[in-house]
């Protein structure tokens, strides 16, 4: 087990460092290059639209064949992604196309990924490996945002994009060495969903819609505060800074107990905070964020990876991956009949408040029950 654990680690550390390259600066990418708003929301629309239907098809080949392949399958997009990305077109079907290589690359990779690390964690007390875990990907994470931020600045796209696709086929290696029993199983979606807690749905969404807030919040800073890259790597450093010091100190402080209510309300508060707090004090915001970001997400991922319902690794993937489309999808189309961002960021902070007072509103009545 340890040994699966080490060469996981590794391939979070080389896949984290590779895909940070570019990813963190995603939104602010096309928006430096003359994409709109609304055309950016639309890209992120079709992304994940997209990825509803790939994440069934990469779970199909991942179980007929290998998790591996549908690593190779991920990569290969990211690296044809990052190709297209050198040769920018404001037409409607090269949105379309950057669109469904990033979706190609995302399910591909996070597929693959979280089946992986289903096999390598146990299903009970998930919290201290996955801070082992954590501090191997935010290391590479916060290495990487320095990297690209100057290519971006001062060069081009294009080392980021060979450097980017080398380390990511060298991180499969140690994927590819891990042992697992495959079990090729069929794939019965609608028969384990219903297995899910429904408060698990919930967490969920209201978890995973904090990357549309992520996603935004770039293109936001470039838009009120610099519009750099550094600026933007800078920001993600010190969240991911953040992150280190609160793994190192309580990881494993979940373990007894659970704290997503709480970490999710703070983080609402702070997603408002950065509203109202301009120039560079939003860093220590973005500190303060990443300490908080990560008990939320090592919260979330003890609610609805313990908590299953006996529902199979296969199809716990499954289930993670759809969701996480479905509601990102849904939420971002209302976003398109908004002018200002700020008006965006604080639509999703409402959307999130509700799902919380939902899940507290459930989770009570249970326990009276």
């Amino acid at each position: 087990m340890k040994n699966k654990k080490l060469k996981f680690n590794i391939f979070a550390f080389l896949s984290n460092f590779a895909r940070s390259l570019i990813e963190i600066f995603i939104s602010l990418f096309l928006f430096k290059n003359g994409f709109t708003i609304k055309e950016i929301l639309l890209f992120y629309f079709l992304e994940n639209f997209f990825a509803i239907f790939l994440a069934y098809i990469f779970v199909k080949i991942g179980e007929r064949f290998r998790y591996s392949v549908v690593m190779f399958i991920g990569i290969t997009s990211l690296f044809v992604f990052q190709v297209s990305l050198n040769y920018i077109d404001h037409s409607l079907w090269y949105l379309v196309l950057i669109s469904f290589l990033y979706s190609m690359y995302r399910r591909g990779y996070w597929v693959s990924r979280k089946y992986y690390i289903a096999q390598v964690i146990p299903e009970k007390n998930s919290s201290g490996v996955f801070s082992i875990t954590i501090i191997f990907a935010q290391v590479g994470s916060i290495l990487a945002g320095y990297f690209g931020a100057y290519f971006l600045d001062k060069v081009s796209i294009m080392p980021i994009t060979i450097i980017s696709t080398v380390l990511s086929f060298i991180s499969v290696i140690p994927l590819i060495t891990i042992k697992y029993k495959k079990e090729n199983r069929k794939i019965e979606l609608i028969k384990n969903l219903k297995k899910y807690d429904k408060r698990n749905l919930l967490v969920f969404s209201s978890y995973e819609l904090s990357n549309l807030i992520a996603f935004l919040f770039p293109i936001y800073i470039a838009m009120y505060i610099q519009n750099s890259y550094v600026m933007a790597g800078s920001v993600n450093a010190v969240s991911k800074v953040a992150i280190l010091i609160f793994v190192f100190i309580y990881g494993k402080v979940i373990k007894k107990r659970n704290y997503f209510i709480l970490s999710t309300v703070l983080s609402l508060l702070l997603y408002l905070s950065k509203l109202f707090f301009l120039n560079y004090f939003i860093l220590v915001i973005y500190f303060v964020e990443g300490f908080i970001g990560i008990m939320q997400n090592q919260s979330a991922n003890k609610i609805y990876f313990e908590n299953r319902n006996g529902v199979d690794l296969t199809h716990y993937n499954l289930i993670y991956q759809i969701l996480e489309s479905v509601v990102r999808s849904i939420v971002v189309i209302p976003l398109f009949f908004i002018n200002d961002i700020k008006y965006m960021i604080l639509f999703v902070v409402i959307f999130i408040s509700c799902e919380i007072l939902i899940y507290s509103f459930m989770k009570k009545e249970k326990k009276l029950q």
